[in-house]
């Protein structure tokens, strides 16, 4: 099995292929890497291409005028991203960037509509990704309508480290590069605000750093701050 083969079978709608039909895949996928910071696609541009993230992360956001980002979705290896573009051939909903430095794969319309309408289980496996990723949106809507910044920011924190995290001796790392901005365009608010909370936090012995990350030391009390 070749390296992108290897990558498609942990996707879960190319799971459900077999294995020639995944290496057909692959042979016609197309590597792309881009560079920290780079945007992948803009919000409102045509959806050409599905892509899986084989090494690095991305950030999934809506973009505001004012320059105030709310990020939507924080993805790492394995996770595809763009895909609801190509099921309902509409401009991209949202945009895409590159945190670190990262390697995808891209499948383009026609390999995908190739896959989801000869394959009932990968279309199966791919609305239920869609449905998966609708209600985490309509969580977040709740938490922007019913948590204050400093339960939203603490909330965050957790969802962060259930994806991301690393167990350490001081607890856990959230294992991807993550500023005080961009904590802020997760959970709505300024960059100021969510700086006094994390100071807050800080001194609560609930979080930490290792570096340049930050260490989740007490869940527990993380979790009492949403409250």
């Amino acid at each position: 099995m070749t390296a992108i083969g290897e990558l498609l079978q942990r996707v879960p709608f190319l799971a459900a292929l077999d294995a020639a039909d995944r290496e057909a895949l692959a042979t016609a996928a197309k590597r792309r890497r881009f560079r920290r910071g780079e945007v992948i696609f803009h919000k409102d541009d045509p959806g050409e291409s599905l892509f899986i993230i084989d090494e690095g992360s991305v950030r999934i956001y809506l973009p505001s005028p004012q320059g105030a980002d709310l990020t939507l979705a924080v993805l790492g290896p394995g996770d595809f991203f763009g895909d609801l573009a190509l099921l309902d051939e509409r401009p991209r909903s949202a945009s895409a960037a590159a945190l670190p430095e990262t390697e995808t794969v891209a499948l383009s319309r026609t390999d995908f509509t190739s896959v989801i309408r000869s394959r009932p289980e990968a279309a199966m496996a791919v609305l239920a990704a869609v449905a998966e990723r609708l209600r985490e949106t309509n969580e977040m809507a709740g938490d922007l309508a019913f948590l204050d910044v400093g339960g939203r920011l603490a909330k965050k924190l957790l969802e962060l480290a259930a994806a991301h995290g690393v167990q350490r001796p001081g607890g856990i790392l959230l294992d991807m590069p993550l500023t005080q901005e961009g904590l802020a365009n997760m959970v709505g608010v300024t960059r100021e605000s969510v700086n006094r909370h994390l100071a807050q936090l800080r001194r609560l012995g609930a979080i930490g750093s290792q570096g340049r990350r930050f260490l989740i030391r007490d869940a527990e009390a993380l979790r009492r701050y949403i409250g």
